[in-house]
């Protein structure tokens, strides 16, 4: 079971992403809304994976992710922004985003990304069976 957290300060992405990702492999953590809650959230959680807003009130996404991966260097980050700056999505990289996914996302490119970073879903393990 992977358990997961989500931190974006638009509340409607917290609830499409729980909508995509499926229960039968993942598991809900956690929420937060601004930077200071997402780096409270991963001490006091420890997630597995976390998907990422890059700009939030407090601070920003990759300075979460830079945090964050000092406390829990085992996590997987996908970052999720409307921003498509490359110099910005490089920096989070080297933050230590895993992967980027750019607003508005789709189901099938939050499955790429999860496949990208070695999370594999439900969905694909049954493409992969299916063949």
């Amino acid at each position: 079971m992977i358990r997961y957290a989500i931190a974006d300060d638009a509340l409607f992405v917290h609830e499409l992403i729980k909508n995509i990702i499926p229960d039968e492999n993942f598991m809900f953590v956690g929420s937060a809304i601004n930077g200071n809650e997402a780096v409270e959230l991963v001490k006091k959680n420890l997630p597995d994976l976390l998907f990422l807003d890059y700009v939030m009130p407090l601070k920003n996404g990759i300075d979460v992710a830079r945090e964050v991966k000092v406390i829990w260097p085992e996590l997987k980050i996908i970052g999720i922004s409307t921003i498509d700056d490359q110099k910005i999505i490089s920096e989070s990289y080297k933050a230590g985003v895993d992967e980027f996914v750019e607003k508005p996302f789709t189901k099938d490119s939050l499955f790429e990304a999860l496949k990208k970073i070695g999370i594999e879903t439900l969905r694909t393990q049954r493409e992969v069976y299916d063949k």
